[in-house]
């Protein structure tokens, strides 16, 4: 038998707040269960990994080893970055190249990293 991903886990100050934001990235929404001081806070979409996210004391001081890269269902990449940053992520690094390919590092409001991707279409288009 192999091994399947649980959970992928983020650590923060606040899971509540730090789940709320994920949930307007992944249009998905927080289970009524949780509250706001809870310790531990998790959405489970039905189609993807759990995001689980857990109270920490430290701050985040260096770059993650793991990250979540997106990918934008439904618009182009350009259009969905502007909307995460409009729900709170910051951009930290930017990878767009002139020919459309490239993607977006953002950060979540805690800090944690996470790239953008180019859609399927986008994909499409440029092998046309």
């Amino acid at each position: 038998m192999v091994s399947f991903v649980r959970n992928v886990s983020f650590d923060c100050p606040d899971p509540y707040a730090l789940a709320l934001f994920w949930c307007d990235v992944i249009g998905h929404p927080l289970d009524p269960e949780f509250r706001p001081g809870d310790e531990e806070v998790a959405i489970d979409p039905p189609d993807g990994p759990r995001l689980y996210f857990q109270a920490v004391p430290e701050a985040k001081i260096v770059k993650n080893r793991v990250h979540v890269c997106l990918q934008p269902a439904d618009r182009d990449r350009d259009a969905e970055v502007e909307r995460v940053v409009a729900a709170g992520a910051r951009i930290d690094g930017d990878y767009r190249n002139a020919d459309g390919t490239g993607w977006v590092v953002l950060l979540d409001p805690a800090g944690n990293e996470f790239c953008l991707t180019r859609s399927d279409a986008e994909r499409a288009a440029a092998n046309h």
